[in-house]
């Protein structure tokens, strides 16, 4: 059976879906409160210690939820500034388990981190002036990485910080709640420095074959680093084929029929990327593939993005493999 019968069904995703930076929605739990009074002065010594914001969103088929963690900490030598960052969280399901383009399952996520810098207003009396300094994303094929810096107004009432920000020419404002007040550690970024491509991968899909038959399709990958600069790996591929309606298929005298391959693969480091080479392949044998002429052995390019690894074989077929989980 040949990688071109298996066409990937994808969900149609814009770029911003797939691969921008999920944008900060600018909307929010309804204020209940007060404004303060103009008279109410505050200290910087309010903003230490650790806020938080969530929204959850559906629309276009998807599931959003948002997440911000927040601390502040006092500058050493620098009373007229507090130092903070923030982490910022995005999820996006699917909610009809239809995959992404960008990493080829039903969910992925953009995770960043921004530094920042609070001083009071010079003209208000009543509020904080926030500048994001500095922004690093976690490597992912759905980010691209970029962040635009900006600035916010925050307010605090009570337990309450609200940001006021321009998101790309239109207002936007969200409320913190606070967490906590301790002087603690700004938080570091929750993801690794370092990314090794050895050990085990994964992948799957799932598509229509061209007798209209849902093919599943899983690999299971494990690489190991031969020296610096080469590798071997081997992977084991399942196929299980459905008939739509559950009705028996002719060749397999039953609804479904399943075949196993393997492969080994070798790999040679070409700047940033990977050059692989399939070595030998194990094909898999049940009466309904025994007439399909045998697949070639094929080589590809692979990228490492963080816990993912983009191979792309001949005739631009594309893959996105990802690490296990218990659930892998």
């Amino acid at each position: 059976m040949t990688r071109a019968a298996a066409v990937l069904v994808v969900a149609a995703c814009s770029a911003p879906a797939c691969s921008s930076p999920a944008t900060r929605t600018s909307g929010g739990p309804p204020s209940t409160f007060a404004a303060p009074s103009p008279l109410t002065a505050i200290t910087l010594a309010d903003l230490v210690g650790g806020w938080q914001w969530q929204l959850q969103t559906t629309e276009a088929g998807t599931s959003r939820v948002e997440l911000e963690r927040w601390r502040f900490s006092p500058v050493s030598g620098d009373p007229q500034h507090v130092a903070g960052r923030y982490i910022r969280d995005v999820e996006v399901i699917a909610t009809d388990r239809a995959p992404f383009g960008c990493d080829q399952r039903p969910r992925y996520r953009q995770r960043a981190a921004f530094d920042v810098t609070a001083q009071l207003a010079p003209d208000d009396p009543t509020a904080f002036v926030i500048h994001e300094t500095n922004a690093t994303a976690e490597p992912s094929p759905c980010d691209h990485g970029f962040r635009h810096l900006g600035d916010y107004r925050g307010r605090l009432v009570g337990n309450r910080l609200t940001l006021a920000f321009d998101d790309g020419g239109q207002p936007g404002t969200e409320t913190l709640w606070r967490a906590d007040d301790a002087i603690a550690a700004l938080p570091d970024a929750p993801w690794p420095t370092t990314y090794d491509l050895a050990g085990p991968w994964r992948w799957r899909t799932t598509s229509i074959d061209p007798d209209g038959n849902l093919r599943d399709e899983t690999e299971w990958w494990e690489i190991t680093h031969r020296n610096d600069t080469g590798l071997d790996a081997t992977y084991r591929r399942r196929v299980t084929v459905h008939s739509p309606d559950d009705k028996p298929l002719p060749c397999a005298h039953a609804p479904s029929y399943s075949f196993d391959d393997a492969y080994v693969l070798t790999g040679e480091r070409e700047e940033e990327h990977w050059h692989l080479h399939e070595l030998a392949a194990d094909p898999g044998d049940h009466p309904c593939i025994r007439a399909t002429p045998e697949r070639a052995l094929d080589e590809a390019t692979a990228e490492q993005i963080g816990d993912y690894l983009v191979v792309e074989w001949r005739g631009k077929r594309r893959q996105v493999l990802y690490r296990p989980d218990a659930a892998d």
